[in-house]
């Protein structure tokens, strides 16, 4: 492309630049501003994902199976009012669908005594009879055999004096789940639903100071903390990374005016890509939300490289239009080549199935062709106005002479010393740790390994079941006796429990009720004098109460509507996770347990769609990082067409992140599902500094390895540092995950640059010296 050319033709028009210019900005901001943002990474999963398909309907159809739960501790005689009207309270608001935190303590009772084995009632029974028939004849060997049944009376005694609690409410502690009418996948329903319960919660404790808040867990509060957290991340990381690049510029630039020359075409690409953005990806998530750090960073390179090549050659006397159009012709192929380069890196991340690598990839290849363009199109325009008389770029110059002897001792002990370090660097690169918990990459204080036990187990509590939809109540009931059966053989460690209509009402409700009612009848036989008294004090409860069946009308609504019992066609089992279900490991665990457990019975769960969205990253990751490097590979042979500068650039890329991943490794930086995204980043931005220096070196030819280090490798170091400060901002992110991502490419870019100020002109020295091309006088 005549790049020359397109900056004469861009001076003689500059009026219809402009325009074009100034409404392609216009139109991309009316589009893309504010950035809509999707805080949900589970709605990230490739659309024919069986557990996104499953989650989406569930969603959809009933707004999902997510509640909010909210722990209280305070005295008993304090806390069963309060609750009572904090729950009144919510489910006043249109966007709470019912608050429970208890039953009617009767139905409560009855429902709790069908979970007991009618064979044990009716041992117990058994037993009871026979001693009864003894009366004063009782002896302590028939008193020790009764006694032998004192668990099943425990279990009663428990059913009966602590009805009507959630589980995990205990004496001085309550719990209160709330189910919203909408999807914690929806951000503006969840952000508007916790707004308004937290303002209801605080009204309801300053009237209530005896009453404290322990936890507020679930689905719809760690999206609106995610939410919240990207929204202020993407202002954040892109102010400073802009903030930082500028005084950079400012500084190396020698011009305060320089900050409006490069700011303004920066500005205008950013502003395009979030229109762009939006056309192209529609929101921002936890991956996209700092790319406009990122592309502050790297759109800057090319006015370096520009306006530095341009500074150069008016220095020597150039003309100012001959100037840009001869700067341009120079340089504009090389950033060609690096903006491709970089796409080509960004893009392979494009190909995966995780839609947050390939919707970042995307962002970044469109971002980076746009900045490359504005900059080719609007520097032109605005050098005769704010850079006519311009200084060099700090730290250039007229590079010294250099002799023969300079080639003479090139570069032999630096060559060993890049491979010796090289082969150290890639024996420690297997020892690189992952961080599998995707909670230790929210904010500070956040992770679950950060909370104390009790919160833990509220954490725990909050767990959303994964709700199993079967077509038949038959099909249902194979695979609740199927998954018991996995269960007695220790084969499903991470589902705690099955919950069905058929667990809480079971189809031999009348064969439990009768052995309940011959129990209970036994209490009152008048020989009961003669029982142990703890026996019967156990027992006692039972007396008068109700033992007639149960259906599901008797069940509150909100027990009906979790059941799925509302409807007479549907049949659900809900599979109630254990463990740390943050942990990718233990997330993908849990969906081979279901799968294995309920077949291709559709199964819709927060923690079932994570472990498949870590199973399509670890089959993706290796994938785009391949890609990337062919496409890099490819790229840059093309530009360069010689295989021994192909393989120069290529090896001293690889080189770079080699020391890159001892330096992680040294550092204690583990890779986790956020940053993974750097590597394939660094392979097409790493290689741009290696491209322009190639094009300077054979530009200068012998001899000139000082004068291309003190020219282009300026520029090149000043590029390498905007990027960096750019990837630096994102260490000032308050998710940790954004944050590791800019340790890992800050680290990678540094080790890449040294690699290329030292491998590149040490192997060209080389090269000219073992073909006797090295210069024989000075230069």
């Amino acid at each position: 492309m005549p790049w020359g050319t397109l900056a004469a033709w861009g001076l003689d028009h500059r009026r219809l630049v402009w325009g074009v210019l100034l409404v392609s900005v216009v139109v991309a901001l009316w589009i893309g501003f504010p950035p809509k943002i999707e805080p949900n990474l589970l709605a990230l999963l490739p659309p024919d994902q069986p557990a996104a398909i499953a989650l989406r309907e569930l969603h959809a159809n009933e707004g999902g199976a997510n509640v909010v739960t909210l722990a209280f501790a305070g005295e008993p005689e304090h806390l069963e009012p309060f609750l009572d009207g904090l729950a009144q309270e919510l489910e006043r608001s249109e966007r709470v669908r019912f608050a429970v935190h208890g039953i009617d303590e009767e139905l409560a009772t009855r429902l709790g005594l069908l979970q007991l084995d009618p064979a044990d009632v009716s041992a117990l029974s058994g037993r009871m009879r026979g001693a009864l028939a003894l009366g004063p004849a009782l002896n302590p060997i028939v008193t020790q055999q009764l006694m032998a049944m004192g668990p099943v009376t425990e279990r009663i005694e428990a059913i009966t004096t602590t009805p009507g609690a959630l589980p995990g409410s205990e004496a001085g502690s309550g719990r209160l789940l709330v189910r919203p009418t909408g999807s914690s996948h929806d951000p503006m329903f969840s952000l508007a639903l916790m707004e308004e319960l937290e303002a209801t919660v605080a009204a309801a404790l300053a009237a209530s100071p005896e009453i404290s808040l322990e936890w507020i867990g679930g689905a719809y509060r760690h999206n609106v903390e995610d939410y919240k957290g990207i929204q202020q991340d993407l202002w954040w990381t892109g102010g400073a990374s802009l903030l930082l690049v500028l005084i950079v510029i400012s500084f190396t630039f020698r011009s305060a005016r320089a900050i409006l020359l490069v700011s303004a075409p920066l500005l205008m690409s950013l502003a395009i890509t979030l229109g762009l953005a939006r056309i192209l990806i529609g929101s921002l998530n936890t991956y996209t939300s700092f790319g406009s750090a990122i592309l502050a960073g790297l759109g800057i390179d090319f006015a370096v490289h520009l306006v530095g090549r341009y500074r150069e050659l008016r220095a020597d006397g150039t003309p100012l239009h001959e100037a840009i159009i001869t700067a341009w012709d120079r340089v504009g192929p090389p950033c060609a080549t690096a903006a491709l380069t970089s796409s080509a890196g960004f893009l392979a991340l494009a190909v995966a199935d995780f839609r947050g690598f390939a919707q970042l990839g995307i962002l970044l290849a469109t971002g980076i062709m746009v900045a490359l363009g504005t900059m080719v199109v609007v520097l032109p325009l605005l050098i005769p106005i704010l850079d006519a008389e311009p200084p060099l770029l700090r730290g250039t110059g007229q590079a010294q002479p250099q002799s023969t002897s300079t080639y003479a001792m090139a570069p032999g002990l630096l060559m060993v010393l890049v491979l010796i370090t090289g082969l150290l660097g890639a024996t420690r690169l297997p020892r690189l740790d992952w961080e599998y918990d995707v909670s230790a990459l929210r904010r500070d204080g956040l992770a679950y390994a950060e909370l104390d036990e009790g919160e833990q187990a509220l954490a725990r509590e909050s767990y959303s079941p994964v709700v199993v939809t079967f077509p038949s109540a038959e099909a249902r009931s194979a695979a609740s006796a199927r998954i018991e059966a996995l269960q007695a053989d220790g084969r499903l460690p991470h589902i705690e429990r099955v919950v069905s209509i058929e667990s809480v009402l079971p189809p031999d409700q009348q064969l439990r009720l009768d052995a309940l009612a011959e129990l209970q009848g036994l209490l009152e036989d008048p020989n009961n004098r003669y029982l142990p008294p703890p026996l019967i004090q156990r027992l006692q409860p039972l007396r008068g109460l109700p033992l007639e069946p149960l259906g599901p009308a008797d069940l509150p609504a909100p027990i009906r509507t979790l059941l799925g019992a509302g409807e007479p066609d549907t049949h659900r089992l809900l599979l109630l996770p254990r463990g740390n279900m943050w942990d990718l490991r233990q997330a993908a665990a849990l969906e081979t347990e279901v799968t294995q457990a309920i077949g291709d019975h559709p199964a819709a769960g927060e923690y079932v769609a994570l472990g498949a969205l870590y199973r399509v990253m670890v089959r993706d990751i290796p994938i785009v990082g391949l890609l990337a490097l062919i496409l890099v590979t490819l790229l840059t042979a093309i530009d360069l067409r010689r295989p021994h500068w192909i393989a120069g650039a290529i090896g001293t890329l690889l080189a770079g992140l080699i020391w890159a991943g001892s330096a992680l490794q040294l550092f204690g930086v583990r890779l986790t599902m956020v940053n993974i995204v750097g590597i394939p980043i660094l392979l097409g931005i790493g290689v741009d500094v290696v491209i322009h220096l190639l094009h300077r070196l054979a530009e200068e030819g012998p001899g000139g390895v000082r004068r291309a280090l003190g020219t282009t490798g300026i520029a090149a170091a000043i590029s390498a540092l905007t990027t960096i400060l750019s990837f630096c901002s994102l260490i000032l992110a308050g998710n940790r995950g954004v944050r590791s991502l800019g340790m890992l490419v800050v680290i990678g870019l540094i080790a890449v640059f040294i690699a290329s100020a030292v491998v590149l002109p040490t192997a060209w020295a080389a090269g000219w010296r073992v073909t006797g091309r090295a210069p024989s006088d000075q230069r």
